[in-house]
């Protein structure tokens, strides 16, 4: 059950503003620079960056870091999930559903973590906290929904007269991220009960993902000089995508030592709230937001501030 007390809502509520400032980074960053290659930089500097957090924690810290081996390993099997499968899962759906649709079923990872939780850790939530993560998730589900009408008819996935077989054959990359994810936020909210260790927790799963996404995808051979012949500003960019992402990892497991993990990442998932405002109002950009989106965002502001406030 969760605990009394701010600092998992503290740092929920940042790691949904690092998410946040993300989706506006990646946006820079795919112009400037090829996905494959740049999200191989971001998740170099996942490792860069919790390295030195976790080496600044080793020489300031009050206490020595102690190792608990089964939260070790549940930290490096929570990176293949979510860093690996979930991300690379999500990214395959977006090329064979469209971002619209792939961003439409990602708004069930709550609901995913939700089941794990309860199935694997034993975290049972009150049914004040379900009801403020389902209107959440039919926030974030709305949200995304808007564009689809706006969307030509020849998208990725939107093919006229799919039968029901090739509809699942196009959802399944979508739906194994979801779940990826979900499982991969209770094993660190699993972890983190018995080892609250953040920035250690966050190092580990970032070295597995990398690790996974080498031996399985892009060989590390000239890796290097492929980087210096990129594009700087799309370096950089993905660079700082890297950082942020590592970021708010921590974040979100650190919350978890506060908070049950499903109540966390509903929290964190919340980034329509921040998104949309910050798209329409600083960025002006108005396509595709309706009163569909609007709505949206109202439930997933006000479900948020269910989890927080009450």
């Amino acid at each position: 059950m969760r605990t009394v007390g701010p600092m998992g809502d503290a740092l929920a509520l940042l790691a949904l503003l690092l998410f946040a400032v993300n989706a506006f980074v990646v946006r820079a960053a795919g112009r400037r620079l090829e996905q494959g290659l740049g999200f191989l930089v971001s998740l170099v500097v996942n490792v860069v960056v919790g390295g030195a957090l976790l080496g600044g924690r080793l020489l300031l810290g009050d206490e020595a870091l102690r190792v608990d081996w089964p939260a070790f390993w549940m930290f490096l099997l929570a990176g293949v999930f979510s860093g690996y499968l979930g991300r690379r899962g999500y990214f395959r759906s977006v090329e064979m559903l469209g971002p619209s649709r792939a961003s439409a079923v990602q708004a069930a990872n709550p609901m995913f973590t939700m089941v794990f939780a309860w199935v694997l850790i034993d975290q049972a939530l009150t049914w004040v906290d379900v009801a403020a993560i389902l209107v959440i998730v039919v926030g974030v589900y709305l949200t995304n929904r808007r564009s689809d009408r706006l969307a030509p008819s020849s998208h990725a996935g939107e093919s006229v007269g799919e039968t029901a077989r090739e509809r699942l054959a196009l959802l399944a990359p979508a739906v194994v991220a979801t779940a990826s994810y979900g499982l991969g936020n209770v094993l660190r909210g699993g972890a983190v009960e018995d080892w609250n260790e953040p920035i250690a927790g966050g190092v580990l799963g970032a070295v597995s993902a990398t690790l996974a996404y080498l031996l399985l995808h892009i060989s590390p051979r000239g890796f290097a000089a492929r980087v210096r012949r990129a594009d700087r500003r799309g370096v950089a960019w993905w660079t700082l995508t890297g950082a942020l992402t590592i970021g708010g990892q921590m974040a979100v497991i650190g919350s978890a030592a506060h908070l049950d993990v499903a109540v966390a990442v509903a929290i964190s998932s919340a980034l329509p709230m921040i998104v949309i405002p910050v798209s329409v109002v600083v960025l002006r950009i108005r396509e595709g937001v309706t009163t569909v989106t609007a709505l949206g965002a109202a439930l997933i502001s006000g479900g948020v501030a269910w989890l927080v406030l009450l």
